[in-house]
């Protein structure tokens, strides 16, 4: 029985040490990071065996567990403010304006707010009118876009994933804006070497 219970005890050690957890927003990885992760499947050895954790919280929440080493792997909008983190920019995506009905001019539609950061609320303020009140907030793509037709609304999605979607228009009169996303890790963490093996795999798939 002893011999049993070590083994198990083995197994589940080696599991852990298999773990690898990665943290973003909901709308990171609806749009971008889902077909990130399935490359990261796609690439592993047979023997690597890694069990991925895929995790969806507010930025602060997912940077506060990786102080605690709590999470392996930041992606996110947003460079790191502390000494202790490395961090890689790795590309650039657009973000443009979308609706449910071409030739739509912004006076027209309801706001609904995506959360992209709070560096992106500085740039919303100006891209948007003065006075406009989202009639809807959350940090769900999926959850905004289903949102637009019934809400004639407007929200800020990212370009390639907005056309794969299909039945989305750009609103007239408004503009694009580029975000850049960063992977965000501990300086001293004991996954550095697998942390730039994985960023080897394209996380956006349009780099630029």
């Amino acid at each position: 029985m002893s011999t049993w219970q070590a083994a198990r005890k083995e197994v589940a050690h080696t599991s852990r040490h298999n773990e690898f957890s990665i943290g973003a927003s909901a709308s990171l990885w609806e749009c971008m990071l889902n077909q990130w992760l399935g490359r990261l499947y796609q690439n592993q050895d047979a023997h690597t065996g890694l069990q991925f954790e895929a995790r969806i919280a507010q930025r602060q929440s997912l940077v506060k567990q990786l102080h605690e080493r709590q999470l392996d792997l930041l992606i996110t909008t947003e460079a790191p403010k502390m000494d202790e983190f490395s961090s890689q920019l790795l590309g650039y995506f657009t973000l443009a304006l979308y609706t449910s009905a071409p030739s739509k001019l912004k006076g027209d539609l309801n706001y609904l707010r995506l959360e992209w950061g709070p560096d992106f609320q500085q740039h919303e303020a100006g891209l948007i009118g003065a006075d406009e009140v989202p009639i809807l907030t959350t940090s769900s793509a999926e959850l905004a876009q289903q949102q637009i037709a019934m809400l004639n609304g407007c929200t800020w999605l990212p370009v390639s994933w907005a056309r794969k979607k299909g039945g989305l228009h750009t609103v007239v009169d408004s503009t694009t804006l580029s975000r850049p996303l960063y992977a965000i890790w501990l300086q001293n963490s004991d996954k550095n070497a697998l942390i730039r093996d994985l960023l080897k795999i394209n996380v956006l798939d349009e780099v630029y």
